[in-house]
């Protein structure tokens, strides 16, 4: 079975049931700012100050479009070479051993949000 972002909505959908009305679209937008902040960031074109700033804007953010009942699986990444929002990886092995939930994961484990599927 393919993958789709429809299937990736779907599953999200699944693990946070109290999500906003067309929450898949605010991740993807929400995730081209993480990312565009954090390049800024390794580029030094933003102080620290500023960047950890912005990132606890985009932690409440996610909060607010994703609703989680427990706001700690959720991960805003600082590092620009990857996907920028994520679910913890601890989380992510949760749903799939427990759940059967396989979303959309990193290299190092992690759940990704927003990923780029084709």
């Amino acid at each position: 079975m393919k993958y789709t972002l429809e299937t990736h909505e779907l599953l999200l959908k699944t693990i946070f049931p109290d999500a906003i009305d067309g929450f898949i679209d605010e991740l993807y937008e929400l995730e081209e700012k993480v990312c565009k902040v954090n390049e800024d960031y390794c580029n030094g074109d933003l102080d620290y100050d500023r960047w950890e700033f912005k990132h606890k804007v985009f932690e409440g953010k996610l909060e607010d479009i994703l609703n989680p009942s427990n706001p700690n699986v959720l991960y805003v990444n600082g590092d620009p070479r990857g996907y920028g929002l994520k679910i913890e990886s601890e989380e992510k092995n949760r749903l799939f051993e427990q759940d059967k939930i396989n979303i959309y994961s990193d290299m190092g484990g992690y759940g990704i949000l927003a990923p780029e599927l084709k």
